[in-house]
């Protein structure tokens, strides 16, 4: 009997050692999910395009493009919004779906660069291009920003080139506006911090002999980081074309009083 009392404890003792890792091990199983979860939430993929077509005997189009695929964002109006920079709006975005978007475009300027021969053809051989991109700029805290750059060359002096930036609350699923950044946006107060600090920006660029305005104006065309609130602007927005895009570099410690209570408690500022 002491023999068969020994033996039941003995099974005991084994079965608790064995099922206490198991729960161990999937609790940890869990927090490591959880923990993927939310640091996959900025993981990117892209689609590409890269391709060119003979038109005429001396003249050939060449399209280039680049769209990240977003995994882990489903919203529908957040990635209606940061595809709409690219001019792509679809039902659903997927890696496919995207694929047959650029091969759209791609095909819309093959057709556009044909059509044009029909009232000029050029007498040398020569590439006309369209070419699109866009990247993950930066990430900070739920802020996502993405840089998207175009550039192409349709005949002419010279060729054309844009960069435009957007910030995305990957959290709330929204696009953030500069009214979210800032709660003062006089002009005639902007019009002064931003000359001030276009001019300490271009003590080596040389850009201030090219400016075309007396006021700087705000736009749309921003980012941030922890510190610093950035403006970008093309060619011809404020400077000429050699001068290419001016970016304007604004300290945070400088604007305080100008940014919104909760700008403010999410930037820790």
């Amino acid at each position: 009997m002491k023999n068969i009392t020994a033996l039941s404890s003995l099974f005991i003792l084994l079965f608790l050692s064995c099922t206490k890792p198991e729960k161990s091990t999937s609790v940890q199983a869990e927090k490591t999910e959880t923990n993927k979860a939310v640091t996959n939430v900025f993981d990117t993929d892209s689609v590409k395009i890269h391709d060119s077509l003979k038109i005429d005997r001396n003249l050939t189009a060449a399209f280039q493009s680049t769209v990240l695929f977003f995994p882990n964002l489903k919203n529908k109006t957040l990635l209606d919004s940061i595809y709409s920079t690219a001019n792509i709006k679809l039902k659903a975005y997927s890696k496919a779906s995207l694929l047959a978007e650029l091969n759209l475009q791609k095909q819309t300027f093959y057709e556009g660069t044909k059509e044009s021969l029909q009232d000029w053809k050029p007498d040398f051989k020569q590439t006309w291009n369209q070419t699109s991109d866009m990247k993950l700029f930066s990430t900070l805290n739920d802020y996502m920003t993405l840089q998207y750059t175009s550039s192409g060359y349709t005949g002419g002096a010279h060729g054309y080139y844009n960069e435009l930036y957007k910030v995305f609350d990957v959290k709330n699923n929204r696009t953030i506006q500069l009214t979210d950044v800032l709660k003062v946006r006089d002009a005639k107060i902007w019009g002064r911090i931003l000359m001030d600090h276009f001019l300490k920006n271009d003590l080596e660029k040389g850009q201030a002999k090219m400016l075309l305005v007396k006021e700087i104006p705000l736009n749309n065309n921003f980012y941030f980081d922890k510190e610093h609130l950035f403006f970008l602007y093309n060619q011809y927005e404020i400077a000429a074309y050699a001068a290419g895009p001016v970016l304007i570099k604004i300290p945070f410690s400088e604007i305080k009083p100008f940014l919104n209570a909760d700008f403010r408690n999410k930037m820790n500022l």
